[in-house]
């Protein structure tokens, strides 16, 4: 019995060491305002990072890195987020984003809303391509599973596509510049929230992962 117990104890020490050896040290620039599981914050602006995709993300870091995001003083959490990337390596970027790729969290709640029908008429028409029939985006393409973002921050990345403060041809990176195209042809505030309401209730089929 005590040599089970003492080998029990042992293999548990070694799993908690290779959990502890698996978490990039720079995963607590980012925990402040995503959460230490990486479930985001609403308050702070912070998007959801759990369960994305790993080559966006790593995309997006490498953009703040480069200054192809968070340009302009007015995209306020950009601004910040680039700051904080402007302090860390490149080569710290792969490790990052494959943590919080791995992370799983279950779905978020669904708001309730009268425009998911019309929002995913106007999601496939214009969205669909890129991020999928489903939003939960293609590795291959670098677009995010817009599930997991919270309906305020989704809202927001649209508007400041619109006006330039992300995806601007002087600053973006050619995906930046592309999505922007494609905002620019959500004509009506209304359709733009139809859309963003649509793909919020989408959270209650994700599995979260």
């Amino acid at each position: 019995m005590k040599v089970s117990f003492f080998t029990g104890a042992l293999l548990l020490a070694a799993t908690l060491h290779a959990q502890a050896e698996a978490i990039p040290t720079q995963v607590f620039n980012c925990t402040a305002c995503h959460g230490g599981q990486g479930q985001g914050n609403a308050l702070l602006g912070a998007p959801r990072l759990a369960g994305q995709q790993a080559e966006y993300l790593l995309d997006q870091l490498r953009n703040f890195k480069a200054g192809r995001r968070g340009y302009d003083a007015r995209d306020l959490h950009g601004a910040q987020m680039r700051g904080v990337v402007a302090s860390m390596e490149e080569r710290d970027f792969e490790p990052l984003a494959h943590y919080f790729s791995s992370l799983e969290l279950p779905p978020g709640e669904v708001p309730a809303t009268g425009e998911t029908a019309r929002g995913a008429a106007l999601y496939q028409g214009t969205c669909a391509v890129c991020h999928g029939p489903d939003a939960s985006g293609f590795a291959h393409l670098r677009t995010p599973d817009l599930r997991l973002l919270d309906a305020a921050y989704l809202e927001r990345q649209l508007t400041h596509y619109i006006q330039g403060l992300r995806g601007a041809e002087a600053h973006a990176s050619e995906l930046g510049m592309w999505m922007r195209g494609i905002s620019l042809q959500i004509g009506t505030d209304a359709e733009r929230q139809a859309i963003v309401d649509y793909i919020s209730s989408l959270n209650a089929q994700s599995d979260g992962s």
